[in-house]
């Protein structure tokens, strides 16, 4: 169970996040929905402990991480891939999903048969630099190397950003195959709606840094769209 209890967060004087509750449970997708600006990003940044929260909680199973770092929080298994993805462009695909070892605490030293099997493109173009990739190959190895560390929660800020539909779809794939045989959760911050409709168990929608909506998926309806969405 991943839990956010009252979390908040604040730029100086100027509060980001007010209040946000979340409760995640173990094996499910939850996706993050909201228009720009409303602190989206903010919130996966907090989480991860890339930014440290002015207030509140956040628990992973019955232990509060709040205080720890960034780096503590991988250890623990929490991996994020980042908006815009991030990836190192003057390093090889195998040295981009090498730097995900970094964080697992068995000692591991090779990349995961696993990764490549998920991602094929990226076996072929192991000796490729990163950015010789085009965006949606990027987006891959960016999942790649979180995957890399074994986490038991996957943050994916914009997952779909600038991707063409085919990978789109096979991003989705992936998603719910980790999901249904791996167990693993999922944490995701996601604009295009079918996108989320495919892959999220449930969903929450941020207004202003708070939550104003959330519940089951099949429940985010038309109606919640307009309410909430619509510009």
């Amino acid at each position: 169970m991943i839990k956010l209890h009252d979390l908040s967060f604040s730029y100086g004087s100027v509060q980001a996040l007010r209040g946000v509750n979340m409760s995640m449970p173990p094996g499910q997708v939850t996706c993050v929905i909201g228009r720009n600006g409303v602190r989206k990003t903010t919130l996966m940044k907090t989480v991860m402990g890339l930014l440290r929260h002015s207030a509140g909680q956040i628990y992973l199973g019955e232990h509060s991480i709040e205080h720890l770092p960034a780096n503590r929080r991988a250890k623990l298994g929490v991996a994020l891939v980042p908006q815009g993805r991030q990836i190192f462009p003057k390093l090889s695909v195998e040295e981009n999903l090498r730097i995900g070892l970094q964080a697992r605490t068995d000692g591991r030293k090779s990349v995961p048969d696993e990764i490549y099997e998920l991602f094929p493109v990226l076996k072929t173009m192991s000796s490729r630099m990163g950015g010789d990739l085009s965006g949606g190959q990027q987006q891959q190895l960016a999942i790649g190397r979180a995957l890399v560390l074994e986490p038991t929660l996957l943050i994916l800020d914009e997952p779909t950003e600038g991707i063409q539909p085919n990978i789109v779809h096979e991003i989705g794939d992936i998603l719910l195959d980790l999901n249904r045989d791996a167990g693993l959760t999922v944490l995701v911050v996601e604009q295009q709606l079918r996108f989320a409709r495919r892959v999220a168990s449930q969903f929450c929608i941020l207004e202003k840094g708070r939550g104003v909506a959330a519940g089951p998926i099949d429940e985010l309806t038309d109606d919640v769209v307009r309410a909430h969405l619509s510009v």
